[in-house]
């Protein structure tokens, strides 16, 4: 039952961390947390799978000769 609630109050924690850390903490650990979340975005989008940009131009052009 105490590990449960060390593991909410763990993530809960993490959360504000990640949410408000670089408006509420001091300067060393500002910056840490936006550092955090610039790589965690950057680990989200690379997920992401990414779309072939489609040239309307070309296709028309082959398509009209």
């Amino acid at each position: 039952m105490r590990w449960k609630l060390f593991l909410e109050f763990c993530f809960t924690v993490s959360i504000i961390y990640l949410i408000a850390g670089d408006i509420f903490l001091p300067q060393p650990y500002r910056s840490s947390s936006q550092q955090l979340k610039t790589n965690l975005n950057h680990f989200i989008v690379s997920l992401l799978p990414r779309k072939a940009i489609i040239d309307f131009d070309t296709k028309l052009n082959n398509f009209n000769s």
